[in-house]
């Protein structure tokens, strides 16, 4: 039956006669069924290809249907802007059957909202930092407001999820869940992303209805791309203004300072300029989008504040200075084009530096293969954490702290987090008089009341933070912001500070500190402002394909003007007989050592902290390379060769405790030190990047990461037998693995492997991670027969897996498979057809049964066996790993194929083979 058939017979007569619609595209008619048929959903399709309404319309039919009362759905944006530009397309869809819209922001006054609170709408549109000021506010019984709750709409999920306001939303979800009493069915709508199961398993939470992925097929993207190279924004803006005139363009930069100068270079041009970032004011960015919709010869100058789904008209070209910093960025910001019929998505590039030239050129090779960077959502957000622990506070009016993980545990920022870490985190904060506690109950201290509380109330409504801003005005009206830095470094011996804002300039009459406020007046000229920021980071993968775009021509002959060919040629000639050399060639300079990594910033920043360490030398990490000055080029190379020694996650933590603390995130001051370290760390550095560079290169031969003495590899030709046992010592009280072990940590060797699996029927399977950071360092795979160890910082791409994993059979059989499936998850590896032992263990024996249902405690109830669990906490990002690491993770996968015999025979749930063959070999009861 077509999608449309099943919506409410008042919707469909609305679709065909008020919207004119005969049919629905692809992607509608998929999510209608996935909504109806009750599943979460994740639902994938470019900027304006109909997911709004792909989303809205079954959700308004199961209105009608089964008659929910409001508030029924909650449609939740990142930003204001969309929230304000989708309100009157969802508004008319809602009238177009009986149903009411609301909107709840900062900006909506307070008798609407009143009026609203006395008769709620079906529909309520917000952002996370609303909702949280809704369930905490005296004003408003979010219990009452929210107990018809049924499905919650988040919009640019991909914008959510690897972020802190995406760790936020994730909470309030199933605070939202317990408020009403339900398992809310929870649709997130993304462009393309390059993991979206991932952001389903972050979307889920505690939901257990079933997953849906709607994602239909797409024809090949025809793009219209050109890349020039400028030598400064004044030439830059001179080509600009040649190609909009007469057009609607975006032109996209990568920072406020940029968009200031950028827009006043095209002062003058015949253009009509607009400019639109963060410290605009409100006003005037909505007047901007306006006037820029209504226009023809009209730009406006953007950062990636216009990058989301706001729809400001008939847009006719993209203009990106620069280079964006992701290939997901420009993507989104491609899509903004192409939209009326017979038109095709369009991008110009103008590149004021070499570096930007091969970025941009690196990026868009990416795009055109089809690459997308993978969203990354944190599994212990600490931070976050001890937010909720404040909101929880003020929403509960006093809480036992043994009550606040029941809230909020199953949302997936704090699904590694274990109750001892709260607990730690919760005495910190009473310790430093953030929280105070009598009777068992918690309550803000009198320094939690100081930061968050009170006139700093705000500061507990959003999880993001940012510099101190001064806030601009111009008589009664609001100008922007500016960072309050800027100001009070201003030396006004050299007169008054006068500054550009707005693209027009600004001179200040007066200051007022005690209100953070400027008082301004039109100037004749200004400079433009600082905003401090974190570094420029770039990805690895980013840089690899710099490093590619250097090594060999490809097509990118097609979108370089003439200009461009030329620079992008003499830089490759720069690099001419360096790169040859080895995948990371050390070069010597007059004063010192530059090493070509091409890893990204945040690994190199962590490669540095260990070169330091073993040259006792500074090393300065850039994107690219990392330079040391005052060392001899024999002693880099010794250097680079004892980074296989290191303790990477001690490392990174250490070099995350010597840097700036404060920059991060407003709730550190509530973090023990060890937290607060991982925080930044996890922000800063890459230790699962380093781990798999290292794991890659070789150093003068010597492979970086070597391979633990004593295990055979797999054997890459199939023909030839593997036939290699691991012998290690065993214990009296406990038992040995007794499948032969196999190392794999070659790209060959695990396409050989992964041939192998695919034949099996079932296999056990487990992974071991970085202990503070959740990095994958291991996944052990077994058969009846062998065990695998696949390295993932060796082999690199683990796409082979991809068909083992993510397909019914064989059936994978894990222990706590969650954990496994978020894990995996991260490196773009899905699980499909999986056997959880401690599920079944559960259902089997009863989840209140003495001893729990840890793997320890299940063999030794099930199979009388006492495993060893002493390794489990070990150092698994080392290299090589030891022999108690190795045959702790040889028997951990092999055991699992005992459990599932037993438990799969106890629940009824059919063992593939037979019984005695795993009994007899363990001797078990």
């Amino acid at each position: 039956m077509p999608g449309i058939d099943r919506l409410h017979p008042h919707l469909q007569h609305a679709i065909v006669h008020d919207l004119g619609w005969r049919s629905l595209r692809p992607v509608q008619e998929l999510t209608i069924d996935a909504v109806l048929d009750g599943c979460n959903a994740v639902v994938l399709a470019p900027t304006a290809g109909g997911k709004t309404e792909a989303a809205i319309f079954p959700l308004l039919s199961r209105i009608l249907s089964e008659n929910l009362q409001p508030v029924s759905v909650l449609y939740v944006c990142p930003i204001r802007a969309l929230l304000n530009n989708q309100e009157e397309r969802l508004t008319s869809y809602a009238r177009m059957v009986g149903l009411e819209v609301f909107k709840w922001h900062g900006d909506v006054g307070d008798a609407r909202k009143h009026r609203f609170r006395d008769a709620p709408a079906h529909i309520l549109m917000t952002t996370p930092e609303s909702l949280e000021v809704m369930m905490i506010s005296e004003r408003t019984d979010a219990r009452a407001l929210f107990r018809g709750l049924s499905a919650v709409v988040i919009d640019e999920v991909h914008a959510f999820a690897g972020d802190d306001r995406g760790a936020h939303l994730a909470a309030l979800l199933e605070r939202l869940g317990a408020f009403c009493g339900r398992d809310i069915q929870r649709i997130g709508l993304s462009a393309t992303v390059g993991n979206p199961l991932v952001i389903g398993e972050w979307l889920q939470g505690s939901s257990r209805r079933p997953f849906r992925l709607v994602d239909p097929p797409r024809p090949p993207a025809e793009r219209q791309l050109r890349v020039e190279h400028c030598e400064d924004i004044g030439h830059a803006a001179l080509g600009i203004a040649q190609i909009a005139r007469d057009k609607k363009s975006l032109v996209f930069v990568e920072s406020r300072s940029k968009a200031e100068r950028v827009a006043q270079a095209l002062g003058g041009s015949g253009v009509e300029v607009f400019i639109h970032h963060s410290s605009v004011s409100r006003a005037d960015r909505a007047l901007a989008e306006e006037q820029f919709a209504r226009g023809q010869n009209t730009a406006i100058v953007c950062t990636s504040t216009m990058e989301l789904g706001i729809d400001v008209g008939d847009l006719d070209q993209v203009i990106q200075v620069d280079a964006p910093g992701s290939v997901a960025s420009f993507l989104q910001r491609l899509g903004r084009t192409g939209r009326r019929a017979n038109t095709r998505a369009n991008c110009t590039f103008f590149c004021l530096s070499p570096e930007s030239l091969l970025q941009s050129v690196a990026l868009l090779r990416l795009a055109q293969s089809g690459w997308v960077e993978d969203v990354k959502p944190a599994s212990q957000a600490m931070h976050v954490l001890a937010h909720q622990v404040m909101a929880l506070v003020l929403q509960e009016g006093g809480i036992s702290r043994h009550q606040l993980l029941p809230w909020i545990e199953a949302a997936y920022p704090f699904s590694s987090v274990h109750p001892e870490r709260l607990h730690e985190l919760v005495d910190t904060m009473l310790q430093r008089d953030i929280l105070y506690e009598s009777d068992g109950l918690l309550s803000l201290g009198q320094r939690g009341e100081k930061l968050y509380g009170r006139r700093n109330f705000f500061e507990l409504y959003a999880v993001f933070t940012a510099p101190p801003v001064m806030r601009i005005q111009h008589g009664k009206d609001d100008v922007g912001y500016i960072q309050a830095l800027f100001v009070s470094m201003h030396d006004h011996q050299q007169g008054p500070l006068c500054f550009r804002l707005s693209g027009r300039a600004w001179e200040v009459g007066s200051v007022d500190w005690s209100k953070g406020v400027l008082h301004v007046r039109p100037a004749e000229h200004g400079r433009v402002p600082s905003w401090l920021g974190l570094p420029g980071t770039l990805s690895m993968q980013l840089c690899q394909a710099m490093r590619d775009v250097l090594a060999r021509a490809g097509e990118e002959d097609a979108w370089l003007t003439k200009a461009a060919a030329q620079e992008l040629q003499m830089l490759r000639g720069s690099y001419a007989g360096i790169l040859a050399e080895g995948s990371a060639p050390l070069e010597e300079l007059p004063d010192g050592v530059l090493w070509h990594t091409f890893a990204g910033g945040a690994v190199n920043r962590l490669l540095a902290a260990g070169l330091e360490a073993k040259s006792g030398k500074r090393w300065v990490a850039g994107n690219l390379s990392m330079r040391c000055k005052d060392l001899p080029l024999a002693l880099a190379r010794e250097a680079v060769r004892e980074l296989a020694e290191v303790n990477w996650e001690r490392t990174a933590a250490n070099a995350a405790r010597g840097m700036a603390r404060g920059i991060v995130s407003k709730f550190q001051p509530c973090l023990p030190e060890d937290a607060e370290d991982r925080l930044l760390a996890e922000r800063l550095l890459d230790l699962a990047g380093a781990l798999q560079f290292l794991g890659g290169i070789t150093v003068e031969g010597a492979r970086a990461l070597t391979r633990p003495l004593g295990a055979r590899l797999v054997d890459i030709e199939p023909s030839r037998p593997i036939a290699l046992e691991l012998r290690l010592p065993t214990e009296p009280t406990s038992v040995a693995p007794k499948n032969e072990v196999h190392w794999v940590d070659t790209p060959a060797a695990l396409r050989t492997v992964c041939d192998v699996l695919r034949t099996e029927e079932v296999l056990g399977l487990d992974v071991e991670t970085a202990l503070d950071f959740g990095t994958l360092c291991l996944i052990q795979v077994a058969t009846r027969t062998r065990t695998y160890l696949i390295d993932p910082f060796a082999v690199g791409e683990l796409g082979p897996l991809q068909a083992v994993f993510d397909a019914p059979r064989p059936r994978k059989v894990i222990h706590n498979a969650r954990f496994e499936r978020r894990v995996l998850g991260r490196v773009g590896v899905p699980l499909q057809g999986v056997f959880d032992t401690m599920e079944v263990s559960r259902r089997v024996r009863g989840s209140k049964i003495l001893g729990g249902h840890s793997l320890a405690v299940v063999c030794e109830r099930e199979l009388g066996l006492q495993v060893d669990k002493s390794a489990q906490t070990s150092e698994w990002g080392r290299r090589p790993l030891s022999k108690e690491q190795l045959r702790y993770a040889a028997l951990d996968a092999e055991l699992l194929l005992a459990l599932h015999d037993r438990l799969g025979r106890d629940a009824g749930a059919g063992a593939e083979e037979p019984q005695l063959s795993i009994d007899a070999r363990y001797n078990l009861p």
